[in-house]
């Protein structure tokens, strides 16, 4: 099973950068990992249906062979997805815009680029790839 997830009390980059990096990912489920910003709650609660999350509990950590993390690469703050980060076979991709992380997730794949936001970081290998 793969999944896309970002960080804990999830804002407009983390929800921008899940839906574009689902398009890298199409069989991937979008996962938030715990909260999300009020900001971001109000607006999925208005506009959700037009996107699919999964919740946390419909997924079963054992089975998740890619994990694709958004707009963090601190396991803290990936909830119980940090649980698995050493899981034998496991495949983990980073895309990220924060460059001063101390303790980093160990990804086989990391695209971290100083710029304004993940959801930009997304945006500039979508269009190389002339994805719409």
């Amino acid at each position: 099973m793969q999944v896309i997830t970002t960080h804990f009390n999830a804002d407009f980059d983390c929800l921008a950068s899940m839906v574009a990096v689902q398009k890298l990912y199409p069989s991937a489920r979008m996962v938030f990992p715990g909260s999300l910003e009020k900001a971001t709650q109000n607006f999925l609660s208005r506009h959700g249906q037009v996107f699919h999350f999964s919740r946390i509990k419909e997924i079963d950590l054992d089975s998740v062979n890619l994990l694709v993390v958004v707009d963090t690469q601190d396991p803290g703050r990936i909830g119980l997805f940090e649980s698995i980060l050493g899981k034998p076979g496991l495949e983990i991709h980073v895309y990220d815009h924060h460059m001063d992380v101390v303790k980093k997730i160990p990804a086989s794949k990391a695209v971290v680029c100083k710029r304004g936001s993940s959801a930009t970081v997304l945006f500039e290998i979508l269009s190389a790839q002339a994805i719409s």
